[in-house]
């Protein structure tokens, strides 16, 4: 597989992703906000959840199924569905 299928693959796979750099982190596949705080988020993608922790989390961008959160990112965790 070249890389660009790959790349074309993983964007069109429907799972929970985070991707952070600095004090930026950008959270796809977002169906719903189940937690805001300033030190967690916690976000529903169907079929897991995202859940980010740190201190003065906020919510710069939030646009279809993205979320662009600011601020100090210390922990995260991915949690999938039993099905």
């Amino acid at each position: 597989m070249f890389v660009m299928d790959e790349l074309i693959y993983d964007f069109s796979v429907n799972l929970p992703r985070v991707l952070v750099g600095g004090r930026t982190g950008v959270l796809d596949h977002v169906k719903k906000l189940l937690i805001v705080t300033e030190t967690n988020i916690v976000a529903g993608c169907g079929s897991g959840y995202i859940s980010l922790s740190g201190a003065n989390l906020t919510i710069r961008h939030l646009s279809d199924e993205r979320i662009i959160v600011s601020g100090e990112i210390r922990t995260i965790e991915l949690y999938g569905n039993e099905g």
